[in-house]
Order: structure tokens, then sequence, then C-alpha cells
């Protein structure tokens, strides 16, 4: 969840403009998320594939957490998705398709 303000804590997230699966563009708004000022759109950060949705409309997430995970490649998707799933940061309902960037914060899919 990004800081849209000096003082935002959390986020509600009220919609997701972009669907899993689906390529994103650099600036292109993908989430809208409440703040405890407005309601704002929030853009990607990197070009990608939309590989999961970790924080689902109608809930909140504090400052920092991850909410979405951008795949490089479509090859990239399922790793990514496994990888977040053990990291703690997807539910096992939450995943159908992984990632090498979260909207809002940084992800690292590389083995150590």
């Amino acid at each position: 969840m990004p800081a849209l303000s000096s003082t935002m804590t959390e986020g509600k997230i009220v919609s997701w403009i972009k669907s899993e699966v689906e390529a994103l563009s650099k600036g292109e708004s993908v989430v809208v998320v409440e703040s405890h000022k407005a309601d704002m759109d929030v853009e990607t950060f990197y070009d990608g594939i939309l590989a999961a949705i970790v924080v689902g409309e109608g809930e909140i997430a504090p400052v920092g957490a991850p909410i979405g995970l951008l795949a490089e490649t479509e090859e990239e998707v399922a790793e990514a998705k496994a990888k977040a799933l053990a990291a703690g940061f997807l539910h096992p309902i939450h995943c159908s398709s992984s990632a090498t960037a979260v909207l809002g914060c940084s992800f690292s899919n590389s083995t150590s």
C-alpha cells in the first residue's frame, strides 16, 4: 500500500481498475485507494503483468504492505505467485497463476 499522504497509515481498496493477468504500463492507473482524506487512483511504477491481487476490494492494508504483485513476463506469473504464497503475501484462495514488484513496495523473485 503506497502512502498517499504524509499522515496516511492504512488504506482501503475501493476498486481494482485492472484485473489479474492484465498487462500494465508504467504510470497506468491500477487501483483506487481510499485514505483518510480522499479516494485516489494508484498508478503502477513498472511495466508488467498484474500477477496477483493481494488485497481485495473493501479490504484494508497498512502502508507498505503488498496489495498486488507485478510480474515482468507471463512466464514469471506462476513462479511469483508461488513465492508470494510461501512468503505469506497470498492466501491459497487468491492463487490462480508471480512477481518482481509489488504495487507500492518491492518484492524480489530471485532465489538465494
